[in-house]
Formats: C-alpha cells, sequence, structure tokens
C-alpha cells in the first residue's frame, strides 16, 4: 500500500490508545476555517488498531473506514446549522462541537487538511447524533 500522509495520519490514530476524541484532535491540529450556512465538518471516526477482542487489524480497515465510515466527529459548525427555518426543522436537537454523528458517506464532500480525512455535510444529511462510534459499522 502507497505511504501518503493521510495513510501515516490514519495509522497514528489507529495506534493511539487515547480516547476517540482525543486520538482524532491530536492528530488533526486546529481548525483554520470558516463554515458558512448550515454546513457541519466532520472528521471521519478511524477506528483503533486493535479490536476489543485482541484481534490486529491491518491497514485495509482504515482505509475502508475513511471510503465507508459512517461515523464522524462535529469539529465546526456554520452559523445556521441545526437551526428551524421554513425547510428544516430539528425540534430542539442541537449537537455540538466534539459530538459523534452518523451520515452516509456519500452526502458529505471529502477533502484532506493536514492529512486527515474530513467531509462536509448539510445539518439535514446528519441522520444520528451523540453516538459511541465503536458500536457501528
Amino acid at each position: 500500500m502507497a505511504k501518503s500522509n493521510a495513510m501515516q495520519k490514519m495509522r497514528a490514530i489507529a495506534h493511539s490508545t487515547k480516547s476517540d476524541v482525543n486520538r482524532h484532535l491530536d492528530e488533526s491540529g486546529t481548525w483554520k476555517g470558516q463554515i458558512t450556512h448550515s454546513q457541519v465538518l466532520g472528521m471521519t471516526y478511524i477506528q483503533p488498531s486493535v479490536s476489543e477482542g485482541g484481534v490486529h487489524l491491518p491497514d485495509n480497515a482504515q482505509v475502508e473506514d475513511r471510503l465507508q465510515g459512517k461515523c464522524f466527529l462535529i469539529i465546526e459548525m456554520g452559523p445556521g446549522a441545526f437551526k428551524d427555518d421554513k425547510i428544516a426543522q430539528f425540534h430542539g436537537i442541537k449537537p455540538g462541537k466534539l459530538t459523534w454523528f452518523m451520515a452516509r458517506p456519500s452526502d458529505g464532500l471529502e477533502f484532506f487538511y493536514k492529512g486527515n480525512t474530513l467531509r462536509l455535510f448539510q445539518d439535514v444529511d446528519i441522520r444520528t447524533v451523540d453516538i459511541n462510534p465503536r458500536d457501528f459499522y
């Protein structure tokens, strides 16, 4: 497998023994941008390199997380995110930064920031919030 900065970042996240949020934040650095409208910036969840049962996962598992992973960590939100309007009603749901959420990967615009896999979603494309990403495959 070719080694890229993105692959190295995914490996570092996967091999870290810190909490899921801290594993991801340690590699992301500080976001230096402003998200507009009702968009939500999410960092793709990368599972640990060793399963809870002690099985060592190959690098391909991290690539699959990037391409097919459905869990993301909110890094930043636009000023209109999760605000009720004529089109979308969120019924009081207002997740904050560092909240895990689930969305269809194809609904987000994927890009790399400092070697990390991020996706930009519309708030209406987020399916669930306040999840434990380890509970989903």
